[in-house]
């Protein structure tokens, strides 16, 4: 029997259930077995179905390669096999910096060089599904959000994140000096911003530009004041900000550049300290708004240089990169180290690569534009 044939004679319903299980891959070749089959897999509700059946997980990795960037998946598996070399956006920026990553989609903050006023550098957020190879590019609000021009003089807080409530991908941006303002939400679904307005005073204390970790509908950022040892939280859920502290031993003598959060499991974020130049210490927050916090483990070997906790494996070991060799490494509670290939191409940034947990999505399927064409940027409008 043809592949054709076989809608006539299965109930959509079951052709849905079918497909709504297989892996990207599988998905994307069968667009073309037939018109029908087409339409189905390219529905709204086909691609919510899509992302409510569980999947594989993998590993995404950005790390630098050469004077580039390289883009990969793999499997968070034993041998962490490679599962997909990813291909990038045509006119690939000068800088990519990931903004988050949720639901199989990755949100970057890309600078791009202005070839009529070299003093100003475009940025522009851009939406992005890597396994499907689609990419949105998003609009710029109505009102100030970014400020003009965008560097470092104009701090932001910035975090991408899915609303389980309305099955939508949003992007937070703020700007801040004494006080969040000039706060922005980007919609997805509507391909729209929108203002927030919520004060939250707090001192001046966060990066320039300070991206989220993002678990359980809730944005997290670094402590903005070391001294009271807090983070803080904006609610997707209620909009609205919110603190949480950290340990009483965490963060003594230690500087801001040496501090991160991850997310952690299905609801918990960790927070990784790099406490000398080798090791790193790992606390886990027990429950939201508890207070309670727990040290899961001292991760990093001094005969290996320095390390950078990137991400937590499924298994419940960590994925280290150690710079001496550019080496991965999967490292158990008990302190047993597992060596993974070595990233390829010389890194000249001396920086580590950014990992975050990734399940594929259909979402821009029937909205995205093709990473083989180029984003429409506009050097004129920012003059």
């Amino acid at each position: 029997m043809k592949k054709a044939e076989m809608s006539e004679y299965l109930p959509e319903e079951v052709i849905i259930e079918i497909l709504s299980r297989l892996p990207v891959k599988s998905i994307l070749k069968f667009t073309c077995v037939c018109k029908l089959w087409n339409s189905i897999i390219k529905t709204p509700d086909f691609i919510s179905t899509f992302s409510s059946n569980k999947h594989d997980n993998y590993i995404f990795l950005l790390h630098p390669h050469k004077f580039d960037y390289r883009f990969c998946m793999h499997f968070d598996n034993k041998d962490f096999d490679e599962y997909l070399s990813v291909q990038p956006l045509l006119n690939q920026a000068n800088v990519s910096e990931v903004i988050g990553s949720s639901n199989g989609l990755v949100c970057l903050l890309c600078t791009y060089a202005n070839t009529i006023n070299s003093m100003r550098d475009i940025y522009k957020f851009v939406i992005w599904n890597p396994s499907i190879r689609k990419y949105l590019l998003v609009p710029e609000p109505s009102f100030p959000i970014l400020g003009s021009p965008y560097p470092s003089t104009r701090p932001k807080l910035v975090g991408f994140g899915y609303d389980t409530r309305f099955n939508d991908f949003k992007l937070f941006v703020a700007q801040y000096a004494n006080s969040v303002t000039n706060m922005g939400l980007y919609s997805l679904n509507s391909n729209t911003w929108k203002t927030i307005n919520v004060s939250h005073s707090f001192r001046n204390h966060i990066y320039c530009l300070c991206s989220s970790t993002f678990i359980d509908g809730r944005f997290y950022w670094h402590p903005y004041e070391i001294s009271r040892k807090l983070v803080l939280v904006f609610d997707l859920r209620d909009e609205m900000f919110g603190e949480i502290t950290l340990p009483a031993v965490c963060l003594e003598g230690v500087p801001f550049r040496d501090f991160q959060i991850k997310a952690f499991g299905e609801s918990s974020i960790a927070v990784i300290v790099q406490t000398d130049f080798y090791e790193n210490e790992i606390w886990v927050m027990k429950e939201y708004g508890a207070g309670e916090w727990v040290m899961l483990a001292r991760v990093g070997k001094r005969w290996r240089g320095s390390s950078n906790v990137i991400e937590f494996r499924d298994n419940g070991e960590i994925l280290v990169y150690f710079c001496r060799g550019q080496r991965l490494a999967s490292y158990n509670l008990n302190g047993r180290i597992k060596n993974l290939p070595s990233l390829s191409g010389e890194n000249h940034r001396s920086r580590p690569p950014f990992a975050c947990r990734y399940v594929e999505s259909l979402a821009l399927l029937d909205k995205g534009n093709d990473v083989s064409n180029e984003l429409p940027i506009s050097f004129m409008s920012h003059e």
